[in-house]
């Protein structure tokens, strides 16, 4: 693809696996010197509620929260392209500064570290490269998701929007806009 030809399009993209590769690798080396290290994990008559109870629970709350923060922000990143592409201010304007709430975050954030921890006290026995691929693949996908969410709620660091919105929209006072606009309309 022509876009593409100077791995301009990799070269932006490469953060968004990096960070969770990144928190990934942090995860296991906390795993390996702090709870496997000092034999810190929970005993092996949990296993059943962790597995049967506490994780599915939370998991359950994740995918909910998550999947509405995800398919959130992905609507407003296709409204946005679409007003982009057919030169509509307004509806830009009314997307700009719009981002997840934080109680939205929370509401990820907090069962992803629920999670991760409750799989890196697991009790792995003697097999640690099971544990040691649970805690980075577990770590890496929360992380993942939360870097996407983050990443498609944020319509300055786009390389796609940069390109093609011109640097005067970002510029325009919403409010003075919008009252203009309606003073016009009356």
């Amino acid at each position: 693809m022509t876009w593409n030809r100077s791995w301009v399009t990799v070269r932006h993209h490469l953060p968004i696996i990096l960070k969770p590769a990144a928190a990934g690798c942090v995860m296991l080396l906390v795993w390996k010197f702090v709870f496997l290290g000092n034999g810190v994990y929970f005993s092996e008559h949990s296993k059943e509620p962790i597995l049967f109870i506490i994780l599915p629970l939370v998991g359950f709350i994740y995918v909910i929260f998550a999947s509405i923060a995800v398919g959130s922000v992905f609507d407003q990143y296709r409204k946005v392209s679409s007003s982009v592409v057919k030169k509509d201010v307004d509806t830009f304007l009314l997307y700009r500064d719009e981002q997840l709430p934080i109680m939205m975050h929370i509401l990820i954030g907090a069962p992803s570290i629920i999670i991760i921890v409750t799989i890196m006290l697991f009790n792995y026995g003697p097999e640690h490269w099971v544990g040691a691929l649970a805690v980075f693949a577990v770590s890496f996908m929360l992380t993942l998701i939360w870097v996407i969410a983050t990443e498609l709620d944020d319509f300055h660091k786009s390389i796609w929007f940069r390109q093609r919105i011109p640097r005067e929209w970002y510029e325009i006072d919403i409010e003075s806009h919008f009252s203009t606009k309606n003073k016009k309309t009356r």
